[in-house]
């Protein structure tokens, strides 16, 4: 459980730059903020609270799916009730959180996964993975699924992780379509509808393989090569957080 708790930890951390600045633009924005607010123990300390919830509400999210409780989340996170709602209004928030959290780690996880800059093999292996996660933990996929249905945003971020490398591979002439809003809400669209059969459990055993060959076809990927390279994105590796 210790090991799983820190890397958690080290995911969540990661994420506060890979989510909403980039790295350059971080370091700017830390050198521009005032020194006594930079060591400010109490920002610190909130950040800490907060990312104890988010870890344990990852954990307790694994193992009960959507029986979880607020209780539940503050015993693992050894804070008291009062404290859980200086961060969250509700569980439905902190829900709506664990899966933002959780989508956007995958999306890094991938591509750290990937050390080559094939723009189709990054397609292939984060979409594998984030597909995979809704068949590991279907309440994870439901609540996706409520993100992608009630929240611009949450779209809007997901649009955001696809761009980059949809945008390569019409640079690198691997794909025939780019980033543009059509090809963007095709793939998301055919994300989202394979995820709802994941969680209605619609889904065979190569489903997600054929999937992947099939948005890899849609983007340009010859038919052999798609199958290729769907196959090894979806081959068994270690276990998704």
């Amino acid at each position: 459980m210790v090991e799983s708790t820190a890397r958690l930890t080290l995911e969540l951390g990661s994420l506060s730059i890979l989510t909403f600045l980039p790295f350059y633009d971080f370091l700017r924005f830390m050198t521009a903020v005032p020194i006594e607010q930079n060591l400010s123990r109490g920002h610190k300390k909130r950040e800490r609270t907060h990312d104890q919830l988010i870890v344990a509400g990852l954990q307790v999210l694994a193992e009960k799916g959507e029986s979880l409780t607020i209780s539940d989340v503050v015993a693992r996170a050894q804070v008291s009730n009062g404290t859980f709602y200086n961060y969250f209004t509700d569980r439905d928030e902190l829900i709506d959180a664990l899966a933002e959290h959780s989508l956007i780690s995958l999306a890094a996880l991938a591509a750290s996964e990937t050390t080559d800059q094939d723009p189709a093999r990054r397609f292939a292996v984060a979409t594998g993975r984030v597909l995979k996660r809704a068949v590991e933990n279907p309440s994870w996929g439901q609540t996706i699924l409520r993100l992608t249905d009630h929240r611009w945003s949450f779209r809007h971020e997901i649009h955001r992780y696809l761009s980059e490398d949809l945008a390569a591979g019409l640079e690198q002439k691997r794909f025939e379509f780019g980033a543009d809003e059509i090809t963007l809400d095709l793939v998301v669209g055919l994300l989202t509808m394979t995820i709802r059969r994941i969680v209605r459990g619609d889904a065979g055993p190569d489903h997600i393989e054929r999937v992947l060959e099939r948005a890899l076809t849609a983007l340009g990927i010859a038919k052999g090569e798609a199958a290729i390279l769907a196959a090894d994105a979806t081959a068994d590796r270690s276990s998704i957080i």
